[in-house]
């Protein structure tokens, strides 16, 4: 098996103007935001707003349930061959398990779908105010077992996430093996929450991360444990067995609140023998991949992870 961990340098202007628009507009925004339910239920209203905007040109979407939740799915007529032929992405999205959805990861997707060749299904799982993490994992777990009856091949499916959505993923691949179901067969995390316990990270990290500011990011840790579900298994993925993991994907920027457990999860995975290759990028915001569209380090990222699924399915 193998590990590395790579540093990338290069920084483009597109992603210096993010940065900078994010951390005079959106984490000021972020600070004042009310985590009550009418606060929360108001950020809704990003991805309806969103879903307004023209659909990925060259792809095609449709809606679709998998094990009654609502999916998106997406497919390029490219066509994938080698490894990834039959492969599938199930994707789950970021956003603090309080926002964002089908429509905010459209783009993202449809990059996915193009550049793998493989269809790519978005779940929307609940999140609160209908349920903490344990309806999020609930929600996860019924798309991936209802994927496991509809998707072409059943092995080569790759769990993927930013995020929140990375939680997601990485609870899915350990779930999946607890379960005795077909385990994915490798995980794509861009930035995924991997330690619930944002209390024990590094100050550093927090203040210096462009958009989330790290006063509401700790208000939402009890809302994140309440019911009606419970969380199965590890309450957070760093903690968990890491030899039942499948060959693991991740990214992170360089000042960002989950750079740290991307770090250690990246070690604990390399000390078990399990494959993982993780790229540490400077200049970038938190999630950047899910911006792919317009950015060139997330056209990068984006690539170096369907590289690696191609050698590792």
């Amino acid at each position: 098996m193998a590990h590395t961990l790579t540093w990338h340098d290069d920084v483009s202007r597109q992603a210096r103007v993010l940065a900078y628009a994010m951390r005079m507009t959106l984490k000021p925004a972020f600070s004042l935001w009310p985590l009550t339910d009418n606060g929360i239920r108001a950020i809704g209203h990003l991805d309806r707003a969103v879903d307004r905007l023209p659909k990925p040109k060259r792809v095609t979407i449709e809606q679709v349930a998998l094990g009654g939740v609502p999916c998106e799915k997406t497919t390029h007529p490219r066509v994938a061959t080698g490894s990834l032929a039959d492969a599938t992405i199930l994707y789950f999205h970021g956003g603090g398990f309080v926002f964002c959805g089908l429509a905010t990861h459209r783009s993202a997707c449809a990059t996915m779908s193009a550049r793998a060749g493989v269809p790519v299904y978005s779940v929307e799982y609940r999140q609160i105010p209908d349920g903490g993490i344990g309806t999020s994992i609930a929600d996860a777990m019924r798309s991936y077992r209802a994927a496991l009856d509809t998707v072409a091949d059943p092995s080569k499916i790759i769990v993927a996430g930013d995020s929140a959505g990375g939680y997601l993923a990485m609870k899915v691949a350990e779930l999946a093996v607890l379960e005795g179901l077909t385990p994915p067969a490798a995980v794509l995390g861009f930035s995924p929450l991997l330690n619930l316990n944002l209390k024990s990270h590094p100050r550093k990290f927090m203040k210096k991360d462009a958009y989330l500011p790290m006063k509401q990011v700790l208000a939402l840790e009890e809302r994140w444990l309440a019911g009606p579900d419970t969380i199965p298994g590890a309450a957070s993925p760093v903690d968990a067995d890491p030899s039942i993991f499948p060959p693991v994907f991740l990214s992170t920027a360089e000042n960002e609140i989950m750079r740290p457990d991307v770090e250690s999860m990246t070690r604990k995975l390399g000390v078990a023998g399990r494959t993982v290759e993780t790229h540490v990028w400077r200049g970038q915001v938190h999630a950047f991949p899910v911006m792919a569209s317009g950015l060139p380090e997330g056209k990068a990222i984006l690539d170096l992870a369907v590289a690696f699924a191609a050698r590792n399915l």
